[in-house]
């Protein structure tokens, strides 16, 4: 620890950096992550708030229709009361698909916008005098725009990417349905690596395809401790998550269970009630973002390692400004 002094002429102690590019233990990986979270809640828990918040304002809305329609068709299917052709004719699968489309789309916008905040805080808490102490929204505004115009690029490239891999997987299938495992392991190898590439292409100055090449290099040398990354903080997320969304789910299913027996149902068919359903799934949307995070830190510290521990990044830095050292 260390005294520094802020800006209003205050004194308090700092921690000690937490440095991207350092060879970890797998427990210092995890470790560092709920470190960075731990000396930065504040203006992580701010920027999520002020950037995706009135997001989840429209998410609920999206969401809480899908889930709404799919109980609601799972109900007459149950009870007999349509049959399949029924229900494609009625619209509702129609609109179960409308709102499908629209959850994955402000899904997809929200996550580009998380992991780019995370990683210009995580950049700036490097390269900025008193790291994320009292940061400003002006302070991150240039470069969180460009991490979101190259997040976008990013997951346009992936897009193609694994379109890609699902053509030659339908074609490996219709050859021969033995290569439909060998296939589908091949495939999960392949995306494991490539978690690496958001950092990699939000941290260094390279273009794209460098981006995803060098994270198939990088990931596949480090395969193992991706994935155990991956899958640890994966597992709290999930238990974290079900603080925001376990009431949400009840309030949902308590809805559509005694709503769909009885029409009339005077509690489940109120407007306060419908509000109230709104209400938990902003927080349910919200309180998954905010958990995200861990992973989009978790993913940085990762290819942090791989970098440090295949490239050297610090020592060849090091060389580069020898003379100012």
């Amino acid at each position: 620890m260390e005294i520094i002094v802020d800006g209003e002429g205050r004194q308090r102690m700092q921690r000690p950096l937490i440095p991207l590019y350092k060879v970890r233990k797998f427990g210092e990986k995890i470790s560092d992550t709920f470190s960075f979270i731990s000396e930065n809640i504040r203006p992580l828990f701010k920027f999520i708030t002020y950037l995706l918040l009135p997001l989840c304002l429209f998410q609920a809305l999206a969401f809480n229709g899908l889930m709404g329609q799919y109980f609601s068709t799972i109900g007459k299917m149950a009870g007999g009361l349509s049959d399949n052709a029924d229900i494609l004719s009625s619209g509702g699968l129609q609109d179960m698909i409308g709102y499908g489309v629209a959850s994955i789309l402000f899904y997809g916008v929200g996550s580009m916008i998380l992991g780019s905040l995370v990683y210009a805080l995580m950049y700036l808490y490097e390269h900025r005098e008193g790291r994320l102490c009292d940061i400003t929204f002006n302070e991150i505004r240039n470069l969180l725009m460009r991490n979101i115009k190259r997040f976008v690029i990013l997951v346009l490239i992936g897009i193609i990417f694994v379109g890609i891999l699902v053509a030659l997987f339908i074609l490996m299938v219709m050859a021969s349905p033995y290569l439909f495992f060998i296939t589908y392991i091949g495939a999960l190898v392949i995306l494991v690596p490539i978690s690496l590439a958001a950092p990699i292409y939000l941290f260094e100055n390279v273009n794209v395809l460098e981006a995803y090449f060098k994270a198939i290099r990088l990931g596949f040398k480090t395969w193992g401790g991706v994935l155990a990354v991956f899958i640890v903080l994966s597992l709290i997320a999930t238990v974290l998550q079900m603080i925001t969304t376990m009431p949400w789910e009840i309030a949902m299913l308590f809805k559509n269970m005694f709503g769909a027996a009885d029409a009339e149902n005077a509690i489940t068919s109120s407007v306060g009630y419908s509000f109230l359903t709104y209400i938990l799934g902003v927080i349910q949307c919200y309180g998954a973002y905010l958990v995200y995070a861990i992973l989009f830190i978790g993913n940085a510290y990762q290819y942090g390692h791989a970098s440090e521990k295949i490239d050297r990044v610090t020592v060849e830095n090091d060389i580069e400004h020898f003379e100012t050292l």
